[in-house]
């Protein structure tokens, strides 16, 4: 049996000079001849100051990836080899890392039906053997963070890197947790090129993020905790600051990002709606009242059995329709699975009750795997296409599911 004929015509209506906006500020960067930036300078002052804004938090810091900025948060919640951290698998490789670098080591919890975020009673199961949670917004779709911290009494850290701008229940997200870590690599809806922001309303959790990866000439500045002004020369030197340039684009790019986010909330409910008239076998992640989604992508969950899901993908995105692939299966990875590996990367796992993840023991994971596609909308409004995507992907989910 071979595929539909029909395939997307019109291109995917990128934002025309995404950057644009940026040049002006740039060139005014580049004239100060401030390329680097050992305190908290003009540009990252307002990329600071604006991202808290957006959180809702007392605090924002910047760093030069979101990686670092998880790595930075869990150690300053207290990560350590003593417990593990519990975490999704249905994540970014990094996310899951960040707890090796961090000093401790991750504790996987199954995922909620029919959404790709954690399950709070899976997390209330696994919250006695852990010191604390990181809780991932999955492609944009804000977790159930009111019944995340009710199951456990665990420090949370939000990965927020697919869903700025995001809220849940009216609060944004970030503000919900211990802290929350938004990414800025140029794929997420708000980039500096590359960075990551901290955002946090505990003064602690603050500076012990900042002795992390911060320069000394910004410790002296800033500490505050007695405990921590010995460091105040030194930190922990990974050097994890943010460079001028990228704080300066990433500002521009979130002085856009409600009109670009309402576009694509205009262009889901075109999609929503033609799959609906086309009968098509789909369901969608249900947000709770007064939350708002983030726009890295879009889960959309198939209720009738895909019979080969790598097909079904293959085949969509040669039909034209915008697909992020799935991550890979981190459950499977060598990374994960075999300790030699870890312990040459992260000798501390050695002495930590670390155990590989038993693949087979997520059921709602694994048939999200199997059943979900990530579609990327649009932040530009483009009905016109939405309504071709959703023909083409009635015709090939009739054609791939059974």
């Amino acid at each position: 049996m071979t595929d539909p004929a029909r395939t997307v015509t019109l291109p995917f209506p990128k934002e025309s000079g995404r950057y644009r906006t940026a040049e002006q500020p740039v060139i005014e960067q580049l004239r100060t001849g401030r390329l680097s930036d050992t305190g908290r300078g003009p540009a990252v002052t307002e990329l600071e100051d604006a991202f808290a804004a957006l959180a809702g938090t007392r605090y924002a810091l910047s760093f030069n990836s979101g990686t670092a900025a998880l790595h930075a948060a869990l150690h300053a919640i207290g990560a350590s080899p003593a417990a593990g951290i519990a975490t999704t698998p249905m994540t970014w490789i990094s996310a899951i890392t960040a707890t090796f670098h961090a000093g401790s080591f991750p504790v996987f919890c199954d995922i909620e039906p029919d959404t790709p975020n954690l399950d709070p009673h899976a997390l209330a199961a696994l919250a006695p053997a852990c010191s604390a949670a990181l809780v991932a917004h999955a492609f944009g779709v804000p977790a159930r963070m009111d019944a995340l911290t009710t199951a456990a009494p665990l420090p949370l850290v939000e990965d927020c890197s697919h869903a700025h701008g995001a809220l849940y229940r009216h609060r944004p997200v970030g503000s919900w947790g211990a802290a929350g870590c938004f990414s800025l690599q140029d794929s997420k809806t708000v980039s500096g090129g590359e960075g990551g922001i901290l955002t946090t309303s505990d003064r602690a959790v603050y500076e012990h993020a900042l002795v992390l990866g911060h320069h000394p000439h910004r410790l002296q500045v800033e500490l505050t905790l007695d405990h921590l002004r010995p460091l105040v020369g030194t930190g922990g030197a990974y050097k994890f600051r943010m460079p001028p340039l990228s704080a300066v684009i990433a500002r521009e790019q979130l002085r856009t990002l409600a009109a670009r986010s309402q576009a694509a909330e205009d262009n889901l409910t075109v999609l929503r709606e033609a799959l609906h008239e086309l009968q098509a076998p789909v369901t969608w992640p249900t947000l709770a009242d007064g939350s708002r989604r983030g726009w890295y992508g879009t889960p959309v969950t198939i209720t009738h059995r895909v019979r080969a899901p790598q097909a079904l993908a293959h085949a969509a995105t040669t039909a034209g329709v915008p697909l992020r692939p799935l991550y890979e299966d981190w459950l499977h990875s060598p990374l994960l699975q075999d300790r030699q590996h870890l312990e040459r990367l992260w000798p501390h796992i050695a002495a930590t009750d670390y155990r590989p993840p038993d693949a087979e023991a997520f059921p709602h994971y694994t048939a999200a795997r199997r059943q979900m596609l990530i579609i990327k909308i649009p932040t530009r409004r483009a009905a016109d296409y939405m309504h071709q995507v959703a023909t083409v992907l009635s015709d090939l989910l009739a054609h791939h599911t059974r």
